[in-house]
C-alpha cells in the first residue's frame, strides 16, 4: 500500500461517484462501489478508513450499508451524501454513527473539509485507543508482580511451611488465597489482550501429555466447585494424549472455560472429557455443565471483548468479559478452534479441538491479530 488513507465511494449514480472519485483520488487512495453488496467485499480486501454513502440506492439502502460498515469496524467515519432531501434519513444515519452528512450537488471545499475531519476522527480515536492499551497493559503488569508475592506467601502459609495454623486461620487464609487467585487471574486475562490485540503473541510449541494438564487445571478449581456444591468429574482416556502445542496458552483457555462453567452453574456436575478428534487431526476438549445456560440472543456475542456471559436467571457474575474472547484468540493463534453451544435450562457445552502439532505460521511469533483495524 501507498500509505495514504483509504476512502470507499458508494454510489449507484455514476455522475457523482466519478465526480467525487476525481476530486479525492490526489490526496487519497480511493475505491469505488455502485451498490450495497460491493461494500463487504472492499471492506475486507482493503483497509477503508472513511466511507462516503448514498442513501438511496437500489437493493440495500443507505442505512442498512451503514449498519454493515459499522458492524465490520465501528472506527471506520462514514460522510452520507443524500441528493433527495431526506432530513429525517440524514438523521437516522447520523444516529448510527456516521461523522456528518451533506447534499447533492457538493461543493468541492466543503467534501474536502468533511473527509479530512472525519480521518482526523478517526486518528484521535486510534490514538486514544493505543493510550488506553498502553495504561491497561502497564498498570497490569505493575499490580501483577506483587499479587503473585502475595499469592506465593499465602500458599506457604496454607501449606503450614512457616508454623501450624488454627482452623480459623486456615479459613481465613483459604478465602485471601481464593480471592487473590481470581484476581490474578482477571490481571493475567488483561495481559494476554493486550498482548494479542498489539500482536506480541506467538505460539512456543513444546511436546506434552494434554491429560497431566486437564488434572491439573481440575485439581486447581475442585475445591471451588465442592464449596458452590459442584463435581468435577474428569473423562480421560487410559492412553496419552500427546501435543505439540504451546502448553501454557491451552491452559489459560481451559482454565478460563472452566472458571465459567463453575460461576454459573448453580448444581450438579461440571464433565471434562478428551479424546482423539474423529473429524480432525488432534484432539478434543469438552468442558460441559448442567447450569442455567444462555439466551440464544446472547451467544453471537459471547467472544467479544468485556461482555459479562448474561445465564438465564442467574445472579450478576464477577469478572471483566475477557475469558472467552481471550480463548477464542488464543484457539485461532493455535490453529484451533473453539465452540460454545447452550440451551435455556439445559446448561452449556464448550468443544475445544487442538491440532496435534501447532502450525508454522503460529510458531512464528509473527501472526498478528487486530481487535480493530487502525487503518
Amino acid at each position: 500500500m501507498d500509505g495514504k488513507p483509504h476512502i470507499l465511494v458508494v454510489d449507484d449514480e455514476m455522475g457523482p461517484r466519478e465526480s467525487l472519485k476525481m476530486i479525492l483520488n490526489p490526496i487519497y487512495t480511493v475505491h469505488v462501489a455502485d451498490r450495497g453488496a460491493q461494500v463487504l467485499e472492499i471492506l475486507d480486501k482493503y483497509p477503508i478508513d472513511l466511507v462516503t454513502l448514498d442513501l438511496k440506492m437500489p437493493g440495500l439502502t443507505g442505512i442498512n450499508v451503514l449498519e454493515q460498515i459499522k458492524h465490520h469496524d465501528p472506527d471506520i467515519e462514514a460522510i452520507i451524501i443524500t441528493g433527495y432531501g431526506s432530513l429525517d434519513t440524514a438523521i437516522e444515519g447520523l444516529r448510527l454513527g456516521a461523522f456528518d452528512y451533506i447534499s447533492k450537488p457538493f461543493d468541492v471545499k466543503h467534501i474536502l473539509s468533511l473527509v479530512q475531519r472525519g480521518l482526523e476522527r478517526r486518528r484521535a480515536k486510534a490514538k486514544l485507543r493505543q493510550v488506553k492499551s498502553d495504561f491497561i497493559s502497564n498498570i497490569s503488569h505493575e499490580l501483577r508482580t506483587p499479587l503473585s508475592v502475595v499469592v506465593g506467601f499465602v500458599y506457604l502459609l496454607l501449606n503450614q511451611v512457616l508454623g501450624k495454623l488454627s482452623d480459623e486461620q486456615q479459613k481465613v487464609l483459604e478465602t485471601v488465597y481464593r480471592n487473590s487467585e481470581e484476581l490474578l487471574e482477571l490481571i493475567d486475562n488483561v495481559l494476554w489482550m493486550t498482548s494479542l490485540n498489539a500482536g506480541d503473541t506467538g505460539a512456543l510449541a513444546d511436546e506434552f501429555d494434554l491429560r497431566d494438564l486437564l488434572r491439573e487445571s481440575a485439581k486447581r478449581y475442585d475445591k471451588g466447585a465442592k464449596e458452590n456444591g459442584l463435581e468435577l468429574v474428569l473423562d480421560l482416556p487410559d492412553t496419552s494424549l500427546t501435543l505439540y502445542s504451546d502448553r501454557p496458552k491451552i491452559e489459560r483457555m481451559v482454565q478460563n472455560i472452566l472458571s465459567n462453567a463453575i460461576k454459573f452453574t448453580e448444581r450438579g456436575q461440571i464433565r471434562i472429557s478428551a479424546a482423539q478428534s474423529a473429524e480432525l487431526s488432534g484432539i478434543d476438549v469438552i468442558i460441559e455443565d448442567n447450569g442455567a445456560g444462555i439466551e440464544p440472543a446472547k451467544l453471537p456475542s459471547i467472544y467479544e471483548p468485556f461482555q459479562q456471559l448474561d445465564a438465564i436467571g442467574h445472579r450478576p457474575s464477577s469478572g471483566l468479559g475477557l475469558g472467552l474472547a481471550v480463548a477464542k484468540r488464543m484457539a485461532a493463534l493455535l490453529g484451533g478452534s473453539l465452540e460454545i453451544k447452550s440451551e435455556p435450562g439445559r446448561g452449556t457445552r464448550a468443544t475445544m479441538h487442538f491440532p496435534a502439532q501447532t502450525p508454522p505460521i503460529a510458531q512464528s511469533a509473527s501472526v498478528l491479530f487486530e481487535e480493530r483495524r487502525c487503518g
